[in-house]
């Protein structure tokens, strides 16, 4: 956190700035390893332009107004385990209504509790289905596309989480 505080004021890419905290948690002997995704972004005149980087990490989705959701970010190497990683900066634009959605894979990995009967064998809620419930948002600012999608994905594991979810969401305002 810290590494990543410190490098963040330097104009780095977010591929560099993941390369740098690699490299840090190498340098510390640090037990763990990382998943992580880093985004930059400036206002535009058009509305947003971004740069974004995966590493290990699943890839961001990209909600346009219309409702069409697109994968956003190459998929890199995780953190804190290899000396040379493979990370690769992606530029992106955003435009009024559009929606970045950040997750963790506890939500595109979530699953009922094991034993669980009814309603709840479904299985895996997958990236398909985190696409899907995402689409399905494309009227609803970032605080309600965040409650839909916890409230979709609590209605699918009956409230258990078999792992940590982490969602952030950033809507580009339409014209009032």
């Amino acid at each position: 956190r810290y590494t990543v505080r410190a490098d963040a004021g330097q104009s780095i890419t977010p591929a560099r700035l993941l390369d740098r905290l690699n490299s840090a948690m190498l340098a510390q002997r640090s037990p763990r390893f990382l998943t992580a995704v880093y985004t930059t972004f400036h206002t535009t005149p058009a509305g947003l332009s971004g740069r974004i980087a995966l590493a290990g990490h699943p890839p961001a989705l990209l909600r346009r107004a219309d409702g069409a959701v697109h994968q956003l970010g190459h998929p890199g190497t995780l953190l804190g385990i290899l000396e040379q990683i493979h990370l690769t900066d992606v530029d992106y634009q955003m435009f009024p209504g559009d929606l970045l959605l950040l997750y963790s894979d506890g939500a595109c990995e979530a699953r009922p509790r094991p034993g669980a009967t009814g309603h709840l064998e479904q299985g895996l809620f997958g990236e398909d289905e985190l696409i899907a419930a995402l689409a399905a948002t494309h009227t609803l600012d970032a605080t309600a596309t965040i409650s839909y999608l916890t409230k979709a994905l609590a209605a699918h594991h009956g409230g258990w989480a078999s792992d940590d979810t982490a969602l952030l969401a950033l809507r580009v305002p339409t014209a009032a």
